[in-house]
């Protein structure tokens, strides 16, 4: 419990009144309770190729400053398993299990977190294990080195066969939850699903699939999660998650996506496919929605080396064997980079994007402190004078101290007036009016 002064409980307990009667109309109000906003992808290596998870001392000073720079949560993709089984193990164990286990307990030493990459649907179709019954259709996922068949949250053969898995993954490694792509298949998938108001499609067999899950991690103590494809949410009614991540493969950026959503949505710029010239703007467009970026600029770089030659490749066509390609003719060209980290990144990373997230959550941060209270989409509120566009989108965080986030997403200059004098986080300039620029957000704390 965070102690406070006789002056903050003072503070606080002005704050809140003020806000409660002063913010007449909003999208949606949220209490902050169990949310860690700075979380990052962190990439092992290039896999299928051989390589050693056991950290090095370029991960010890990796990680170091990334927790000295707020990062609370690291998620690990599929280069921790052995998805295809190449490198002597399988896809709910690792090959380096001496390795992993050194590096959770290095993450952990630095009090960050981290999960795995487990997927409740994806699932080698050419695994010796696979089997007709673990699916309804013959829906798949084709990429690089796999063949993944979409395995149905509808089959007792299935659930049979991954949840032990997915828990003894858990209990083995020391991993604090589990990142879940879900790819999952279901009866009502494949015929049609059921209509529930406020949530159009609903499928209760993914619903009932996804929150058995969800039950076991938390009674671990653990992180939950979940990637349901594209900008989309599960078709389910009760909350099976913690985190829902979305933005992969997305090539347009869709303002206030996410926001009905249940809480926390943790966005991530695909670069691959999104390209957005003002790196300023992504970050306006997601905060004022109590969003924080999935950082993807972390971690060992690609070496584009993730083809072998004793392998069979199915998605030699596909975007992953492509952008495997291009990583693989820029780090000829450019050895000693900048570098590219991730699926999700462009070629190469911008080396500014570590600096510029990392100041960006140390703003944020403060705004979403546990028990805080949050105020999405102000449209009506008395701390603000000026007619608030659609464009242009405003939010208040109130805990001790008085917090407003304002982006102007529209094509022109937003003059934002205030009944009281506000303190320009950045600059430091205290005034009861500002002029934000086009795609630019400013942060203000109450003077």
């Amino acid at each position: 419990m965070k102690t406070l002064t006789l002056e903050q409980q003072q503070a606080r307990i002005r704050n809140i009144n003020s806000a409660e009667t002063g913010n007449r109309q909003y999208y949606r109000r949220h209490r902050i309770r169990d949310y860690l906003p700075g979380q990052a992808i962190y990439n092992l290596g290039d896999y299928p190729a051989p390589y050693r998870i056991e950290p090095t001392e370029y991960d010890y000073n990796l990680l170091k400053s990334m927790a000295e720079n707020g990062v609370q949560l690291i998620q690990i993709h599929e280069e921790w398993n052995d998805s295809v089984r190449h490198l002597g193990a399988d896809k709910y164990s690792t090959f380096d299990p001496e390795g992993l286990r050194h590096f959770v307990d290095l993450c952990h030493y630095f009090g960050i977190k981290i999960i795995p990459y487990i997927s409740s649907g994806y699932f080698h179709q050419f695994d010796p294990d696979f089997r007709e019954e673990f699916t309804q259709s013959q829906r798949s996922c084709v990429g690089m080195h796999f063949h993944y068949r979409r395995c149905s949250a509808g089959s007792a053969h299935w659930r049979n066969y991954v949840l032990p898995r997915t828990f003894a993954v858990l209990d083995k490694y020391g991993f604090d939850g589990i990142y879940n792509d879900w790819g999952m298949d279901s009866g009502y998938t494949v015929k049609g699903a059921l209509e529930r108001p406020g949530i159009g499609a609903y499928d209760p067999e993914i619903e009932d699939f996804l929150g058995v899950i969800y039950t076991e991690v938390k009674k671990r103590g653990g992180i939950y999660k979940l990637h349901c494809d594209y900008n989309n949410a599960p078709p389910c009614i009760d909350r099976i998650y913690d985190y829902l991540w979305i933005g992969e493969c997305m090539k347009e950026l869709t303002i206030g996506v996410g926001k009905d959503y249940k809480e926390y949505v943790v966005p991530c710029q695909d670069k691959q496919r999104l390209v957005i010239t003002d790196p300023d703007y992504y970050f306006a467009s997601v905060i004022p929605f109590l969003q924080f970026p999935l950082l993807t600029t972390c971690g060992r770089p690609l070496m584009g080396k993730r083809v072998e030659e004793d392998m069979v490749y199915y998605g030699r066509d596909g975007s992953e064997f492509k952008f495997n390609q291009r990583v693989g003719e820029y780090m000829k060209a450019h050895p000693n980079g900048p570098y590219v980290y991730s699926l999700w990144s462009s070629i190469p990373d911008d080396v500014e994007e570590y600096p510029r997230w990392s100041r960006y959550l140390s703003l944020y941060r403060p705004m979403v402190e546990e028990n805080s209270l949050a105020y999405i989409e102000l449209r009506d509120c008395a701390d603000i004078l000026s007619p608030i566009p659609d464009n242009v989108y405003a939010s208040m965080f109130v805990n001790e101290h008085k917090y407003l986030v304002v982006s102007n997403l529209s094509d022109r200059d937003y003059e934002l007036k205030l009944q009281n004098r506000w303190e320009d986080r950045t600059d430091h300039r205290i005034s009861d009016s500002f002029v934000i620029k086009p795609g630019k957000i400013l942060f203000l704390l109450e003077a």
